[in-house]
């Protein structure tokens, strides 16, 4: 009976976390909404020096950092099926690129601390369509330049994907640490002709990337673009929508309508059920 029992309980509880997150996936859309109407409609930036430093002149800020007046809660942040704990949060650990908010003190260790939680969010931002960051073609390795799209593009709002379950790092066995990723790789960015279908990107412009999707290393961590599927044994992945509500999608179907070859070099090869896009 213990036998049978177990595997039931188990399926039940991963559920009740699945909904956990949705729940808290919605609020974390909808603190975005927000934001946007405060912001004539365009989505939060994310201002990357790659200091990891919140302090002028090499100020640093994340998406959830722009969203947290409405939001006021990092437990929200983190996905109920990820293991990271709090302090993994805070500070993954020497080499994992994070300033350590313990070295810190007063307002500057807060504002790390949060920034760091806003960097390991479970909720990865689509932001190579809701705003790639640019590279001056005179100066490929920085500073960045910033972009946020305006909700008035977005041409399908009700399947075009906002954020995603996301992992921070994995280990040499695979296994998740460190939290989630406030960002992610779409699958695939250029078009049947070769160009680029991002918001406000030319055709060759350099941008910050984390190397797309990478199919045939299955143990990296951005074998899916830094997109994770925590649920299922591995296969559903949560989604946010720009038009506020949020479910759970396979992570076969979260590439659909593109052909998934490592590092972009597949294309997209039907607009219409590709969901990463804000343009189409």
């Amino acid at each position: 009976m213990a036998a049978i029992l177990f595997p039931v309980f188990a399926q039940a509880k991963a559920a009740a976390k699945k909904a956990v997150e949705i729940s808290n996936n919605k609020q974390l859309d909808l603190g975005a909404l927000q934001y946007e109407t405060d912001n004539d409609d365009y989505f939060m930036l994310s201002t990357w020096n790659s200091t990891y430093d919140t302090a002028l002149p090499t100020l640093d800020s994340i998406y959830l950092d722009e969203a947290y007046p409405y939001i006021k809660n990092r437990g929200i942040m983190q996905d109920p099926m990820d293991p990271a704990s709090v302090q993994q949060r805070e500070f993954p650990g020497p080499g994992q690129g994070l300033t350590d908010p313990s070295t810190l003190t007063g307002t500057l260790q807060e504002e790390v601390s949060l920034f760091n939680w806003c960097a390991t969010a479970d909720w990865g931002v689509n932001f190579q369509y809701m705003g790639p960051t640019l590279y001056e073609p005179s100066n490929p390795v920085g500073p960045a330049v910033p972009t946020a799209i305006s909700s008035t593009q977005v041409v399908r709002p009700g399947d075009a994907y906002m954020a995603l379950s996301s992992v921070w790092n994995r280990d040499a066995a695979g296994n998740p640490f460190g939290g989630g990723n406030a960002g992610v790789d779409a699958p695939c960015i250029l078009d049947g002709n070769g160009n680029d279908t991002r918001p406000g990107v030319s055709n060759g412009q350099i941008t910050y990337w984390y190397g797309g999707w990478n199919p045939t290393t299955p143990l990296a961590w951005n074998v899916f673009g830094g997109v994770w599927p925590w649920y299922n044994s591995g296969h559903t992945v949560v989604i946010s929508y720009n038009d506020g509500h949020v479910k759970a999608l396979d992570i076969t179907q979260v590439a659909a309508g593109c052909n998934v070859l490592d590092g972009w070099a597949g294309e997209i090869t039907n607009e219409s059920i590709y969901n990463w896009s804000t343009t189409f």
